[in-house]
């Protein structure tokens, strides 16, 4: 791939982040409450969640689906929760640290909240059962474009050779889903992703809801 193809496929996938970013943060307040009980619920629901233990979440940011309602369910339940925290900077690196009710959080350097922790809470992702990740886009082949940090590549990038855990699930809107997105060779697809309208698994007949 010359130079100039790769200028102009690296500013179409910066105007269609930049796009996509405005158009879920112009979401209403009731369309995104809507949004954030349909997804939660649907999760909530699925065999892929009642079987699991070890789950990691996320904190909405910037107009991404409000898990909040399902946290919830998680504490009731007895779930062990954990939210992505930066662990190398330099090196792109999230490991998982517990998210319980009476956490305390801090802001990191992207001033996105995560939980103060000790290093040996710290869990990674092959210890995971579900990851669900926020995401700017997916296509119908379950690519996914995130903010472009790589940082969930890194984590997942044991799922390249090896069918195990975690599933990894994307939770959009539906206004995020677009036909095709370019993939990159370290690029982590998803197993399923699941937005107001569907909870939706890709590569696999076998999974269900």
């Amino acid at each position: 791939m010359t130079s100039s193809s790769e200028d102009i496929q690296k500013h179409q996938t910066q105007t269609l982040r930049h796009n996509l970013r405005i158009k879920r943060r112009q979401l209403s307040k009731i369309k995104q409450y809507q949004h954030s009980q349909r997804i939660s619920q649907r999760i909530v629901q699925s065999d892929t969640y009642k079987y699991a233990r070890h789950i990691a979440v996320y904190l909405a940011a910037d107009g991404e689906v409000d898990l909040s309602f399902l946290i919830s369910k998680m504490h009731q339940q007895g779930k062990k929760c954990y939210l992505p925290v930066i662990t190398s900077r330099q090196e792109g690196l999230i490991g998982f640290a517990p998210y319980e009710t009476h956490t305390r959080l801090t802001k990191n350097c992207f001033a996105i909240l995560e939980p103060i922790y000790q290093k040996k809470q710290i869990k990674t992702a092959k210890q995971m059962d579900i990851v669900l990740a926020p995401l700017v886009a997916f296509d119908n082949q379950g690519n996914r474009m995130g903010m472009g940090g790589g940082y969930y590549d890194r984590a997942l990038k044991h799922l390249k050779t090896a069918t195990i855990k975690p599933k990894f699930i994307g939770i959009a809107h539906e206004l995020q889903r677009v036909s095709e997105l370019q993939v990159h060779s370290w690029d982590i697809a998803l197993n399923a992703i699941v937005t107001e309208h569907c909870f939706e698994f890709f590569n696999s007949t076998a999974q269900t809801m």
